[in-house]
């Protein structure tokens, strides 16, 4: 009996945290938060700054000498030669070489210096690229969030038309059981009604296809989500001036948004590198430290008498401790075109890069130029829906006045009504659109994304 409990309980608990997660309340806020800190691309992104980091840290540490210390022993049979003894014999016996060893390199045309600043560059652009990747995403979800809002509002406005019909089948029905009209009028009331209910059927799937798009952009495990409307009572739709300077907004813009400024770093990425190729036209220099020494079971006190006894093991690595110093000097002469060819392609590598920073400069100046004629344009389109929203308004009540008292029929009433709930939702569609169009132009000038 305490197991089933038990497993009830469990089960209960479950479903409680399903619910409450299927109906925790999303703002645009928390829906930008957590698509920033669980989008794939921007966490690959991130892993990519950690690589560029490490590769920078590894330039630097190019610059520092190498040490490196090898120890062996060895068992020989047969005839060898001990290079500790200087002998050549047909026997067995044991040896040790033990050895540290240090090279730096002074001089190598100062590939290792345009390295690391090619590599800082770089971890400059795998930074902008994070950021612009984070930007992107915002961008999208914003906009996904705009539409989940616009299918909802749009279905309200379908309800009400769903309200207004009902009503006027009700009334129809009565008139037609009183002989006041046809049963022709009566059905096509029906059948006005029953096209709305499509309609409205068709906007509960719109909400549920724009739900599920942002779902998918923000990587939640589940099929619904309920999102909080924003108060646009605060967003203020004023006239959009064209003194508003384009030019102004690109010059921030380009100065400012991380694809330019990646693009950038990346130029002076490869210019650096392509100083690095050319380094190694030039001679290099480096200096080497050796201590070694060794034990050889061959070298006896008396190398004359063989029944000498071998020299002890600490005096050997005394006596046989040696040390070298040195200097070397590497100049090239031809290596196959190896250098020549680096240089060159590294070249057209920095070459390339600046065409792609003009590249992305004029996307960046067509994007905005694009969006400041669909906010212009939004505006104007939502001036225009709300004049004919007003009138459609007053040809709607003056419709559904004559219709009560019977002097239009119901297709000159249900005319009347759709072009009223059509405009209706024209005017929200444009609301929606000139709110967005406005807020990529504010986004593009370092706004935060917000209503």
């Amino acid at each position: 009996m305490i197991k089933y409990f038990t497993t009830y309980i469990c089960i209960m608990l479950i479903c409680a945290t399903s619910f409450a997660q299927t109906n925790e309340t999303w703002t645009l806020t928390k829906c930008l938060d957590y698509a920033k800190e669980n989008n794939i691309t921007i966490k690959q992104l991130d892993l990519s700054i950690q690589s560029s980091k490490a590769q920078t840290t590894q330039s630097w540490a190019d610059l520092a000498p190498t040490a490196n210390g090898s120890a062996s022993h060895n068992w020989n049979y047969g005839l060898s030669f001990d290079n500790s003894s200087g002998i050549l014999q047909n026997q067995q016996y044991q040896s040790s070489f033990y050895a540290v060893s240090f090279n730096w390199i002074l001089f190598n045309g100062l590939n290792n210096y345009y390295t690391i600043m090619s590599r800082q560059q770089g971890q400059k652009a795998a930074t902008y690229d994070f950021q612009q990747a984070i930007n992107d995403v915002q961008l999208n979800v914003a906009q996904l969030y705009m539409q989940v809002l616009f299918a909802q509002e749009r279905l309200e406005i379908i309800q009400q038309q769903v309200d207004a019909m009902q009503k006027q089948v009700d009334r129809s029905k009565l008139m037609f059981d009183v002989g006041t009209i046809t049963k022709g009028d009566y059905l096509l009331t029906q059948s006005s009604l029953a096209t709305l209910q499509v309609n409205l059927a068709n906007g509960e799937n719109a909400i549920a296809s724009t739900k599920l798009a942002l779902i998918q952009a923000l990587n939640l495990d589940q099929l619904d989500i309920q999102i909080e409307k924003p108060d646009f009572s605060k967003v203020q739709i004023t006239e959009f001036r064209d003194e508003t300077s384009l030019e102004g907004i690109y010059s921030y813009a380009v100065q400012n948004t991380p694809s330019i400024l990646s693009k950038e770093a990346t130029v002076w990425k490869f210019k650096r590198s392509l100083a690095a190729a050319r380094g190694n036209y030039y001679p290099s220099i480096s200096f080497s430290a050796t201590l070694s020494t060794a034990f050889s079971q061959l070298r006896t006190i008396n190398p004359f008498d063989p029944n000498s006894p071998t020299i002890p093991y600490s005096n050997q690595l005394e006596q046989n401790f040696g040390q070298q110093l040195g200097f070397r000097l590497t100049v090239p002469i031809f290596n196959g075109l190896a250098t020549r060819t680096n240089v060159k392609l590294a070249k057209i590598q920095w070459l390339s890069s600046k065409l792609d920073l003009e590249n992305e400069q004029n996307k960046l100046r067509n994007t905005l130029q694009q969006a400041y004629i669909d906010a212009r344009s939004a505006y104007r389109t939502y001036t225009a829906n709300k004049i004919n929203l007003e009138a459609l308004e007053e040809a709607y009540n003056y419709a559904k006045d004559k219709y009560e008292v019977g002097t239009i029929t119901s297709v000159e009433f249900n005319d009347a009504s759709n072009n009223y709930f059509n405009a209706k939702t024209e005017l929200l569609l444009a609301q929606y659109d000139y709110i967005l169009k406005t807020k990529v132009l504010d986004f593009y000038q370092g706004k935060k994304l917000e209503f």
